[in-house]
């Protein structure tokens, strides 16, 4: 008795084109996730320079996240429609801003974390005995390297 056996399945240049087609997928996944994580060296920029615009808050305003890499130099400038202290939390870095004049503030990015970016102003800058205000105005995401 000669048994025979039939294949019944997709030929083999579909087998290998499904198999580049499942390839080409995943690198494109591997690397796509890498730069949505903020892997170094994908989507961070080195000594970064971010500029900063303080005006009136809006009521759909973003919080904007300024991404870094431990152990490089960040610059902001500044430019305020109003007087203040702008102060990165955790870092303990201060510089005062003056309605429509640019300021520039460097530091070093030294430890990683997320670190809130204020403006610290009076609730009535007519009064220099009035309360302080605190905005939020970004975050500092410092990665580990």
């Amino acid at each position: 008795m000669v048994t025979t056996v039939s294949r019944n399945g997709p030929p083999r240049s579909s087998l290998v084109l499904w198999a580049a087609a499942t390839l080409v997928a995943l690198v494109v996944l591997y690397f796509g996730s890498r730069a949505w994580i903020g892997e170094p060296g994908l989507n961070v920029v080195p000594n970064p320079t971010f500029d900063l615009v303080i005006a009136a808050p809006q009521p759909d305003e973003a919080m904007t996240v300024l991404p870094v890499r431990q152990s490089e130099t960040v610059t902001l400038r500044i430019r305020s429609d109003r007087a203040g202290e702008v102060h990165v939390h955790g870092y303990d870095q201060n510089v005062v801003v003056v309605a429509g004049a640019e300021v520039v503030l460097t530091f070093v990015a030294k430890t990683a974390g997320i670190y809130p970016i204020h403006l610290h102003e009076r609730a009535n800058p007519a009064d220099p005995d009035s309360p302080m205000a605190h905005r939020q105005l970004a975050v500092l995401d410092v990665k580990a390297q």
